[in-house]
């Protein structure tokens, strides 16, 4: 959900003139939110292609800014599907995982990805499934 999140950019308008120091964002404005980019962040995430759930321990998410990991985007105009998705995900990721063992030769630096409403990986996604 980080480093592949499902949305890899939103839309936003700025409903009020916006003061971030060297410019200002004036009202009426549009822009794009690049979660991806966000999410792989080196300031935010040190080696942030690394797998690492401890980033996900309360001490760790203490320390960063609470927009840092924004899978669903965030605040009033958040994906209402939220807890849905992520409690669907974790029993559906559960089911398949105790009744088969999957693997791939892909390596994420070998990648290339398709920005597009979701996330895919361009050329498919080359895994196997075995039963256990």
């Amino acid at each position: 959900m980080r480093i592949y999140p499902p949305a890899p950019i939103i839309g936003r308008s700025v409903t009020e003139d916006v003061d971030l120091g060297d410019f200002i964002l004036p009202a009426g404005t549009s822009l794009a939110v690049g979660i991806i980019g966000t999410h792989r962040d080196p300031e935010t995430w040190p080696n942030p292609m690394k797998f690492d759930p401890d980033r996900f321990l309360p001490e760790e998410v203490a320390k960063r800014h609470p927009c840092s990991y924004i899978p669903f985007s965030v605040g009033p105009r958040n994906c209402i599907g939220l807890k849905f998705a992520m409690m669907e995900m974790k029993v559906l990721v559960a089911t398949i995982l105790r009744a088969y063992k999957i693997n791939t030769s892909m390596k994420p630096e070998n990648m290339k990805l398709s920005l597009e409403i979701v996330c895919k990986i361009i050329g498919g996604y080359n895994i196997s499934i075995k039963k256990r």
